[in-house]
């Protein structure tokens, strides 16, 4: 093989590497470093024949109705929802399209359907953190919970990470 050729080779071979190692080192430290809030959720239990089992998350913060800033989201938007803790969760409080620099806490989403008028709108956002796969058998025991909760990483962008579970009050155990 000529010199130039592996040189070149070398080279790609690091680019991708690079590529990998920024991506892992991003979520890493958003998962480290990102603000912590616990958000109720819902599970449903589905499972994936390439991914394996997954409990899919349905939160609070999902279904919005008549908070400030919801009639004027539309379909497709990036929204921004400020979230105010709660005793010992997270609720929505407000949102919008653009991220307000007064809010200490929020989390980014896509804003998936909506319904109303002037007077009475909901919205559903999704923000990426809807299923939380699971070791083979794990999903039931999730699914049978009275009380589930998630903790949340969220980054400077607002967007979210799950940190883990918390089932019935007990933080929930991969293994």
């Amino acid at each position: 093989m000529k010199a130039k050729t592996k040189l070149g080779f070398i080279l790609i071979m690091l680019f991708q590497i690079l590529i990998l190692v920024g991506w892992t080192s991003y979520n890493e430290i958003s998962l480290a470093a990102g603000k912590e809030v616990v958000l109720q959720t819902a599970p449903v239990d589905p499972m994936d024949i390439f991914r394996g089992e997954y409990v899919q998350l349905r939160y609070q913060i999902s279904t919005l109705t008549n908070i400030p800033g919801v009639g004027a989201i539309h379909y497709g938007d990036t929204v921004y929802v400020h979230l105010e803790r709660d005793g010992e969760v997270w609720k929505a409080t407000e949102v919008a399209k653009n991220k307000n620099p007064d809010w200490e806490y929020f989390i980014a989403g896509a804003m998936e359907s909506g319904f109303g008028n002037q007077v009475n709108t909901t919205i559903t956002v999704t923000y990426g953190i809807e299923q939380y796969f699971v070791p083979q058998g794990k999903g039931q025991a999730i699914q049978n919970a009275r009380d589930i909760k998630v903790r949340v990483a969220i980054n400077g962008a607002g967007q979210a990470f799950i940190k883990g579970l918390i089932v019935d009050g007990e933080s929930f155990q991969l293994n």
